[in-house]
């Protein structure tokens, strides 16, 4: 403590301030330089009065201090000192949608020069977007150029705050030309996509007339021909011939490849497809076709859409024929998020309308999906759905087929990768999109930055890793591959319980010793039971994407399979008595 007059030097923190006594016996530290005497001779309103001053200016340090301490805590402004700035420079802020939310700069320039940039504000996550808030000012003073690649892993946040540069350079008038503005402008991030336009008679610009305007993302896509290998379900899970029995995944079941193989892979299947609706998701000729003739087109046959399809997915898909703009060209899928659509990140969005758990409408044979928000795409909910007869024209529970042995009307989950990654309990769903992990960024040997659309998984990309994984991860992959070990050997150990659930079902079924008054019940939760199950087995990431909702979906199927196996050797022990 220093002495200074009448008054007091006290240390709040890192701030110096000045106190009055008053000050000092409304802050609790006494009245020692008020005599005792003095204060016995006051009349009681003026203890009230000494009272009232000496906690106004308590409150008032306590604001000084507050403000100061706020002062400190904003970001230091990069570039120039005050000394070296122009007095004809102009301080500008502006304003631009990062990841999540707005990232607000201020900074100080002349048509000249970018003599200062400061993020003031951002909600940007800790660690990813954070560190291109660090980063990225600097590397646009360095530069004098807002043409400077993104910090690896945090692409929307870089470009929301070259977006936010531009637009303070902008609102003082100045021209942007010279910063390279025109190419920020078009790389400002959107935040919504697009729902097609249907019945508007455009057809499909397929990706090799792209090719020339967009040669990065045109051979990266290419690229995608690299993933090639083909793992036989049927050998590999030995189960899933009982499971799917009566059905063309026990016929035939590979594991995907890389778009480029799209549609070779469906003519090359083994399992029948009369219908044009298992063209679905798999090349934009069809989609264009849905688009324009209407769900008719689900009905057409096969054989004769097989003639007209040029390519698997690529540009179309994605953007329609406006590429860098996300525009969603499955109408399904726009139904299946309902009123939650501008709320999901464009590339969300775009993956999902393939990655998701659909099912062919029984009456019309649309391609359709079991829920029309965010909230009601928990597998529970959609279970519900498919359970509830008065949601299909027959009055009855859908099934994809029933199992010619057991009699139980299966469900067959398709690739819920949207619904398990955006659902309860995902560790990532608010911070990063299906492009960010699968998409990388990538750059030329011009150097020119892209986005890659050769779709890898983030355990092949180690700069990602390195670079923003690391931030939450010691060792990402190892954590994964422990994560999808674990699933794996649980999906095993349940699957060979419904397929000795299935056998049980089976003979009993065979024996004609029970009324279906007495199966039904088990064929109910038999089905459920295998619900659950293929929900998770048929997800690629093998619980990487939301290990929390996988391993509440294996325990359900492990508990209602549990369940039926109880009643049915319940009744046959009914029976041997």
């Amino acid at each position: 403590m220093l002495q200074m007059g009448k008054g007091v030097l006290r240390r709040a923190g890192d701030l110096t301030v000045y106190a009055s006594p008053f000050i000092i016996r409304a802050a609790g530290c006494g009245a020692a330089n008020m005599r005792r005497s003095t204060m016995r001779k006051m009349t009681m309103k003026q203890r009230k009065m000494a009272d009232i001053i000496g906690l106004a200016c308590g409150v008032f340090v306590l604001i000084v201090a507050i403000c100061f301490a706020v002062l400190k805590a904003r970001p230091a402004a990069v570039g120039a000192s005050a000394g070296d700035i122009p007095a004809s420079a102009q301080h500008l802020s502006g304003t631009a949608e990062g990841r999540n939310g707005p990232i607000e700069v201020e900074i100080v320039a002349d048509e000249n020069k970018i003599y200062q940039i400061n993020v003031v504000s951002h909600s940007e996550t800790d660690g990813i977007g954070s560190v291109a808030v660090d980063k990225l000012p600097g590397m646009i003073y360095d530069a004098q150029s807002l043409e400077v690649d993104a910090v690896s892993g945090a692409t929307l946040s870089s470009n929301a705050i070259k977006a936010a540069v531009l637009n303070a350079m902008e609102s003082g008038g100045l021209s942007t030309d010279s910063f390279g503005g025109e190419n920020v402008a078009a790389a400002s991030p959107v935040k919504m996509a697009s729902r097609v336009v249907t019945n508007s008679g455009v057809t499909v610009v397929h990706a090799a007339d792209w090719a020339e305007q967009y040669p990065n993302e045109y051979n990266s896509w290419l690229m995608t021909s690299e993933s090639d290998d083909i793992d036989d379900y049927l050998e590999i899970y030995p189960m899933l011939r009982t499971l799917y029995e009566g059905y063309g995944f026990a016929i035939d079941y590979g594991s995907a490849r890389g778009h480029y193989y799209d549609v070779q892979d469906i003519e090359a299947t083994g399992r029948p497809h009369p219908l044009a609706n298992c063209w679905t998701c798999k090349t934009p000729d069809f989609t264009n076709m849905v688009n324009e003739m209407g769900i008719e087109a689900y009905q057409l046959d096969w054989t004769e859409v097989q003639k007209q399809i040029t390519e698997g997915i690529s540009c179309y898909t994605c953007h329609a024929n406006t590429p860098g703009d996300i525009t969603i060209t499955h109408t399904y899928w726009i139904d299946a998020v309902g009123d939650d659509f501008d709320d999901i990140a464009p590339a969300n969005l775009a993956c999902g309308q393939c990655h998701n758990e659909y099912y062919f409408a029984p009456d019309t044979k649309a391609t359709t999906i079991a829920h029309n928000s965010l909230a009601s795409m928990d597998p529970a909910t959609m279970l519900a759905f498919f359970n509830d007869g008065a949601n299909f024209p027959t009055g009855e529970p859908f099934a994809d087929w029933t199992n010619p042995r057991t009699g139980v009307k299966q469900i067959k989950v398709q690739h819920p990768e949207f619904e398990t990654y955006l659902g309860a309990g995902s560790p990532h769903a608010d911070t990063f999109t299906c492009a960010d992990c699968h998409m990388p960024d990538a750059v030329n040997a011009d150097g020119v930055a892209y986005h890659s659309h050769n779709l890898i998984s983030p355990l092949d990309n180690p700069e990602l890793i390195e670079n923003t994984c690391s931030a939450c991860h010691f060792d990402l992959v190892s954590e994964v591959r422990a994560v999808q070990e674990k699933v794996e050997k649980r999906t095993y150990t349940v699957g060979y319980r419904l397929e000795y659930l299935t056998e049980l079902l089976a003979s009993a079924v065979a024996s004609e010793k029970y009324t279906d008054e007495q199966l039904d019940p088990i064929r109910s939760i038999a089905r459920d039971a295998q619900f659950y199950w293929d929900f998770v087995f048929v997800e690629n990431a093998e619980g990487a994407h939301n290990p929390a909702l996988t391993y509440q979906c294996l325990d359900k199927a492990d508990e209602l399979c549990s369940q039926a196996t109880d009643m049915i050797l319940k009744l046959t022990r009914q029976q041997a008595a």
